[in-house]
């Protein structure tokens, strides 16, 4: 950038990458960037929990500003979130200038030209103006933190303290409320998420996934999305240089042969979740353990070739999220009991203190591995970065789950009308009966009900300036889930009028599947959304209607 265009130079390159950008300069550089091109516009999306406006830049050719638009030219709608975790912040530094890269000057007409792109540069602001040098410090022995900028990030939650990427089903953070409602009005085909991560000792500049809630039954997608960052990883390596590998850490971080295992297929975690509705979804996460200006040149690069393979494979992706939501539909409007939801795949068990407590192991396919490059056993064992000798492990790669508890797609659900809102905030649509009404459905009697503690949801939030507290620490808990167990069973139930008939036939089908159940290991039940009409020994007051000649035909 030329010295008279200053503003249009993010805050870590004017500081040679001393510095992150505030929210404060993330807005100023968006609208100085807007002024000067009319292939940017910014929204607002809503507020932060303190009150700050969350901006997204609509990036195209052709006036393509709004999801109508979009969709009426045909573009492939690709939407990118950055600084969920406001401590992990390249994705926010290396978003801006790639937008202003792609709007200035005719390079990247044609992308432009094929590609709606949604982005969200800074999601969590209040998060991220709590800057400390002393947030996400490098803390090898505890394979914890990054090497910070040295003027220090923000926090990994939002002032209200949220982790906002455990927060996809509680909708808990009006951040998440607000991002929902954004989402479901574009509707984007591919979702791209910007992370840092640490954990385990590798060579690679950035791990990448993507989702794995019910590999079986969106099988098909899986393969596009898998397909994509393969193609773009040896894009980023051929043409960039950097070095990337599926995301993962070793089961036991001195014992590589334990395997490279993925992260829980909860759909809490944003992939997960938008796995459920059937679309592609891009996990980037750049690696902790090298500087702060190589993980903002890896991000660029891999966000870069990610819109370019976008745009050359459009027609592809866009027929394969569309074939994914007619069989998502196809699942509520004709009663199968074959196609099975993956509901609940955790493994429980007691901690010392005999609190109940879950684990979610993903597992490895016959003779699936993955090749890992990193170091020498001894460097593994001392925590050192770099090692000193490079080894490549070829180990089991465990990014199979296989749920305990699965259940048919009934034709509807019956709920109470306390969960309207919830409903309405994950687009789910539903009808109020108009009139008390009987109907056959399967119930669920309640056997018992437990808590167990939901690690790293939530947080004591420190004043500004100061560190939030690490993971290594065990903060203490903040938040709960409700865990039953049921017995299903077929019976007549009188529902009163303004009872909930949720139908499946729907884009978001799957998901609402999950929230409903009241064995999901991440629904609405798990969140504590009923807990005050649960009674043990009653019947859970969310019944599944399976007989087609019940549900009455849609309002016209």
């Amino acid at each position: 950038m030329a010295n008279h265009d200053e503003a249009l130079r993010t805050r870590a390159e004017r500081t040679d990458y001393r510095e992150t950008s505030t929210h404060d300069d993330v807005l100023r550089f968006i609208d100085a960037l807007a002024s000067r091109t009319d292939r940017v516009r910014r929204v607002n999306i809503g507020k932060s929990g303190e009150g700050q406006d969350i901006a997204a830049l609509i990036v195209s050719d052709g006036h393509c500003f709004t999801p109508e638009e979009a969709r009426r030219q045909g573009r492939l709608v690709v939407m990118i979130e950055a600084n969920i975790h406001a401590g992990e912040v390249e994705g926010k530094e290396s978003v801006l200038a790639l937008v202003r890269d792609l709007t200035l000057g005719d390079r990247h007409r044609r992308l432009l030209s094929r590609l709606c792109i949604v982005v969200v540069p800074d999601f969590n602001p209040d998060g991220n103006d709590r800057i400390s040098r002393d947030n996400r410090r490098l803390d090898l022995a505890n394979l914890e933190g990054q090497v910070n900028p040295e003027g220090g990030v923000g926090t990994r939650y939002t002032g209200e303290g949220w982790n906002l990427n455990r927060d996809n089903v509680k909708q808990e953070a009006i951040e998440t409320r607000n991002l929902a409602r954004f989402h479901q009005a574009w509707w984007p085909e591919v979702f791209i998420d910007c992370h840092t991560t640490d954990g385990s000792l590798h060579s690679y500049d950035l791990t990448f996934d993507t989702s794995h809630s019910n590999q079986r039954l969106f099988r098909g997608l899986l393969g596009t999305s898998r397909r994509l960052l393969e193609d773009v990883a040896a894009k980023v390596s051929s043409r960039h240089g950097f070095r990337s590998q599926w995301y993962g850490n070793f089961v036991q971080e001195d014992d590589p042969s334990t395997g490279w295992q993925t992260y829980p297929a909860l759909p809490r975690f944003g992939s997960h979740y938008r796995g459920l509705l059937g679309r592609v979804d891009v996990l980037l996460e750049t690696y902790s353990y090298i500087s702060f200006p190589r993980r903002c040149a890896v991000i660029y690069a891999w966000l870069l070739e990610l819109l370019r393979y976008c745009a050359r494979h459009r027609r592809r992706i866009a027929r394969a999220t569309a074939a994914e939501e007619a069989r998502i539909i196809a699942r509520g409007e004709r009663l199968d009991l074959r196609p099975q939801v993956g509901i609940d795949y955790g493994v429980a068990g007691r901690d010392a203190a005999g609190e109940l407590r879950f684990s979610y192991p993903a597992h490895a396919r016959r003779g699936e591995t993955i090749a890992i490059h990193s170091f020498d056993r001894e460097s593994l064992g001392a925590r050192s970065y770099p090692g000193q000798k490079a080894v490549t492990y070829h180990v089991p790669h465990l990014r199979t789950f296989i749920p305990r508890t699965s259940v048919s797609t009934p034709l509807a659900y019956l709920a109470p009308p306390e969960l309207a809102q919830a409903l309405e905030g994950h687009g789910i649509a539903f009808e109020r009966l108009d009139e008390d009404s009987a109907y056959d459905v399967e119930s669920y009697l309640v056997l018992a009900q437990d808590k167990t503690f939901s690690p790293d949801v939530a947080a004591l939030v420190p004043p500004p300036g100061q560190a939030e507290i690490p993971l290594s620490a065990s903060p203490p808990p903040r938040r709960f889930e409700t865990v039953v167990t049921v017995r299903p069973e077929r019976r007549t139930v009188s529902f009163p009028k303004g009872t909930l008939l949720v139908r499946t036939a729907q884009r978001a089908g799957t998901l609402a599947v999950y929230l409903l159940e009241p064995c999901s290991d991440d629904g609405f039940t798990r969140w504590e959304l009923l807990d005050a009409l649960i009674k043990v020994g009653s019947l859970h007051p969310v019944h599944r209607l399976l007989a087609e000649q019940a549900v009455r035909p849609r309002p016209e």
